[in-house]
């Protein structure tokens, strides 16, 4: 085998091995605040139901920095695994949380929606894989911490 084959056949043979082991991370289990970058985030915009006026999606806020700490501290006991892009049906439509992330350097991140084993950040949907995620806590914690928008 001539030199130059040789080395565009290894080129090409590490090219892939570089692409598999990214996908491979990819798809592997990680902890869910690790899709967000945590201490950027400036703002949590969320929807608390009912919504009055359809103009305002997200009626609701979290700006404190105690209380932005905590919902970031509580979403850190999860983990997710990527399945793939966006196919989402809604099997708890009465239990579902959806967020905009704002940053401090004016990045957005919307919406993620999490439902009871499932979140849609960006353009893929994750598995929660020690689900189902505690609604009465993020209910709780989302009444008593949220500042009108």
């Amino acid at each position: 085998m001539k030199k130059k084959n040789f080395y565009i056949l290894s080129i090409a043979i590490l090219i892939l091995l570089m692409y598999g082991v990214a996908k491979w991370d990819d798809y592997s289990e990680k902890n869910l605040v690790s899709l967000f970058d945590p201490g950027e985030i400036e703002k949590i915009y969320y929807k608390q139901l009912p919504i009055m006026d359809e103009k305002r999606a997200y009626n609701r806020q979290i700006t404190n920095d105690a209380s932005l700490k905590e919902l970031i501290h509580f979403l850190s006991q999860y983990n997710v695994k990527k399945v793939g892009d966006r196919d989402f049906v809604s099997e708890y439509p009465d239990e579902q949380f959806q967020f905009q992330l704002e940053y401090k350097d004016e990045r957005m991140t919307m919406p993620s929606l999490i439902e009871k084993d499932i979140l849609l950040h960006d353009l893929y949907q994750y598995h929660i894989t020690n689900g189902p995620v505690d609604y009465e806590w993020l209910e709780r914690f989302l009444e008593k911490n949220g500042e009108v928008g």
